[in-house]
C-alpha cells in the first residue's frame, strides 16, 4: 500500500468514526481545497503575496498592504481591512448594489463543476482532499466591509443587513452543492468565523436569526447529495455550541487556544468528526514539555473520540516544532 493509500484509508476511517493506525495529520494525510479564490475570497491579493515573499514582516507582527486594504503576516495570514473608498458607515454597507458586488453564478453550472473536478483530481494525486468554502456569511461580511462598518450595519438595521447575508448564503450554497457532486469528495468544510477568543462577536439572537438558518440550509444541501460536512469557526463557540450542533454538521472544529478540547467534545458528543488545531501557544511561547503534555491529552481523547483529524498550530520555536513531531510519533502513531 502506498503512503497516499494509507492516508486515504486513515481519513476514511476517521470520518466514519473509526480510529486508524495513527491520528490523521495535515499536511501529511489531508489538505483543504478552495475554489475560485479571487472571485469568492475578498481577502486574496497577488500584491500581498508578492510583498510577503519579498519582504516578510517579523514573526508576530503584521503589515498593511500598499493599497491600505489588507493586513498580512509572514506566515501567509491575510485579513481584509475593507474598501475605505466604499464602506465608511453602516449606510454605505446597507446601500450596496448587491447585484454588482455579489453576483451569483447561474445554474446550471457545468463549468464550475468541471473546474472543481480538475482542481480535485490534481490535488488528490498528493493526499486526501477536503473541499473548503471559507467566506460563508459572517466571514464574508468582515472580509468585504471590515469590522466596524459591518458591525454597525448589523446593529443599525438587522433586517436590511440580513438581506445582504442572504446573498452571501446563496453564493455559499451554490459552491457547496457543486463540491458535493464531485466524484471522490466525501467531506466538505464550511467555514464561518462567528467568534473571537472570549465568545461570539454577535449576539446569539442575531446569529439565530440571520446566520444559523443559512448554516443549517447549507449543511442539509450537502447531506441531500450524500456527503458529510464539517463546520469551522475560530474562537470560543461554547456559548452557542448547542445551536451549532442543532444545525446538523457531521464534524466540528476546535480552536484549542480558545476552548478546552475535552470540554468541547464532551458537550458535542461522540458521534462527531473533530478537526483539532493544536494549541499554538505551546509551540510559539511554550516549552517542549508543554507540547508533550498536550499531545498526551490528545491521545487520551482519541481513545474516546475516534473521529479526530488535526493540524499543528504555531511554528515560531524550532525546538517546540521538533518536539511536536517527536511526541506525535510517540503518542499518536499506534502502528509502525
Amino acid at each position: 500500500m502506498t503512503e497516499l493509500e494509507k492516508s486515504i484509508r486513515r481519513m476514511r476511517m476517521a470520518i466514519n468514526l473509526q480510529r486508524p493506525d495513527r491520528l490523521p495529520l495535515a499536511p501529511n494525510d489531508w489538505t483543504g481545497l478552495h475554489y475560485k479564490v479571487k472571485e469568492y475570497y475578498w481577502n486574496y491579493a497577488d500584491d500581498v503575496k508578492d510583498a510577503t515573499e519579498r519582504e516578510p514582516p517579523p514573526a508576530g507582527e503584521t503589515r498593511v498592504s500598499a493599497d491600505g486594504k489588507r493586513r498580512y503576516t509572514r506566515e501567509g495570514n491575510l485579513w481584509a481591512l475593507g474598501d475605505k473608498d466604499l464602506f465608511r458607515t453602516s449606510e454605505d454597507v446597507l446601500n450596496i448594489d448587491i447585484e454588482a458586488l455579489l453576483p451569483v453564478e447561474p445554474i446550471p453550472y457545468a463549468k464550475m463543476r468541471a473546474d472543481m473536478t480538475r482542481l480535485y483530481q490534481e490535488a488528490a494525486r498528493e493526499r486526501y482532499v477536503t473541499p473548503w468554502y471559507y467566506p460563508t456569511l459572517v466571514t464574508a461580511a468582515t472580509q468585504l466591509f471590515d469590522w466596524q462598518p459591518f458591525l454597525m450595519a448589523a446593529a443599525d438595521d438587522p433586517r436590511r443587513f440580513g438581506e445582504i447575508c442572504d446573498r452571501f448564503g446563496e453564493r455559499a450554497i451554490l459552491v457547496a452543492k457543486a463540491w458535493a457532486q464531485i466524484e471522490g469528495v466525501e467531506l466538505i468544510i464550511i467555514h464561518d468565523d462567528i467568534s473571537a477568543t472570549r465568545g461570539p462577536i454577535l449576539s446569539p439572537k442575531w446569529l439565530r436569526t440571520y446566520a444559523f438558518p443559512w448554516h443549517k440550509r447549507i449543511f442539509a444541501a450537502i447531506h441531500e447529495l450524500g456527503q458529510k460536512v464539517l463546520y469551522i469557526s475560530d474562537g470560543n463557540v461554547l456559548p452557542v455550541l448547542d445551536d451549532i450542533v442543532a444545525n446538523g454538521p457531521d464534524g466540528l472544529y476546535i480552536e484549542s487556544t480558545s476552548m478546552d478540547p475535552a470540554e468541547f467534545m464532551r458537550r458535542a458528543g461522540r458521534d462527531k468528526i473533530y478537526m483539532l488545531k493544536s494549541d499554538a501557544r505551546n509551540i510559539d511561547h511554550g516549552t517542549p514539555e508543554d507540547v508533550k503534555q498536550e499531545l498526551q491529552k490528545i491521545r487520551e481523547l482519541h481513545a474516546e473520540y475516534p473521529g479526530i483529524i488535526m493540524y499543528r498550530g504555531g511554528d515560531r520555536q524550532p525546538e517546540c516544532v521538533e518536539a511536536f513531531q517527536r511526541y506525535y510519533e510517540e503518542y499518536l502513531v499506534y502502528e509502525h
